[in-house]
């Protein structure tokens, strides 16, 4: 990029902390376009069970990197980071500013920082979500998975031992977008916002939003997903909500068990974005309590925050 790299603000957090709404808010005071930084919303047809901004949302600010593959396909940090920086420069040149917005630590740190994607991708956010599809799925899938991603690296690992398959299988992911082993990091200028909350009010909002995604269409969504030949096996139908609907569906599991399953799995997965993000010293944390995020005193902070950061 050039001198005329833009600024990049953003609005990162943990699941359910209400950074959608802090972002729209801050579009009524800022040129942006939103970049969504979010590992599930990337999926096609996987709407409500990721809690993607809705039609409304999409009307009022120009959304992107939503909706890049199909849950079938394998998709990398370094597909993600490439089509990021791409579309930075496409809203740059319309005169407006990317706003990005997720609970994605990986892919920030990955956009911002740089990544070495051949040997420094192992995220504990990533060792999750493979830890978990051995645990449901077993060890077969994986490592069908890694030999269609990188015959090479597979015929050198010990394709019975889960730990080396999980960790050949991160990194084969990480780099099979087809890029450079390495990512630089962004030229520009950043300014982040944290929202942060009690750990009792995270919890509620998470809570209640296990319960809305069931309420809203879930069951639905992951019927059409399963008829549209997206196996169970599949990595996106493993994340919290999708996995807990098969289970409901298929008759193992009662709707009550598996919104209570939803949720504390999604807790435990806000307990790890917190983790991440709590080690960027650049991020400035808004103390949101159980306000609102498009709380009209938390907005104006907000925007005085990012407004000095970028003097």
């Amino acid at each position: 990029m050039t001198r005329a790299t833009p600024p990049i603000i953003g609005v990162v957090g943990p699941t359910a902390s209400g950074k959608t709404d802090l972002a729209l808010a801050l579009a009524r005071r800022w040129p942006v376009e939103i970049l969504v930084a979010d590992s599930r919303q990337v999926y096609r047809g996987m709407d409500i069970g990721t809690a993607k901004p809705d039609a409304a949302a999409r009307r009022a600010v120009p959304h992107h990197l939503l909706d890049l593959v199909d849950p079938d396909e394998p998709f990398s940090v370094a597909q993600w980071v490439a089509t990021a920086r791409q579309t930075i420069g496409e809203v740059a040149a319309r005169g407006r500013i990317p706003l990005l917005v997720g609970g994605t630590g990986l892919y920030v740190s990955a956009l911002l920082d740089g990544h070495d994607y051949a040997s420094q991708s192992w995220a504990p956010e990533v060792r999750a979500t493979l830890t978990r599809e051995l645990e449901v799925s077993g060890l077969e899938p994986l490592v069908a998975r890694l030999e269609r991603l990188d015959p090479e690296g597979a015929a050198l690992v010990d394709l019975r031992n889960p730990r080396r398959v999980l960790r050949a299988l991160e990194r084969a992911e990480a780099g099979s977008g087809g890029a450079e082993p390495r990512a630089t990091p962004y030229p520009g200028r950043s300014a982040l916002l944290g929202i942060g909350r009690p750990r009792d009010e995270l919890y509620r909002r998470i809570d209640a939003r296990a319960r809305a995604l069931f309420d809203g269409g879930l069951l639905d969504e992951v019927r059409a997903l399963l008829d549209a030949g997206h196996g169970p096996e599949l990595r996106p139908m493993t994340g919290h909500g999708y996995g807990e609907a098969i289970r409901h569906l298929v008759g193992e599991w009662s709707l009550e068990q598996a919104i209570e399953v939803t949720a504390r799995r999604t807790r435990q997965y806000a307990k790890r974005q917190l983790t991440w993000f709590r080690r960027d010293s650049r991020i400035l944390w808004l103390r949101a309590g159980t306000k609102p995020a498009d709380d009209p005193a938390l907005v104006e902070e907000a925007d005085r925050w990012l407004r000095a950061a970028l003097s």
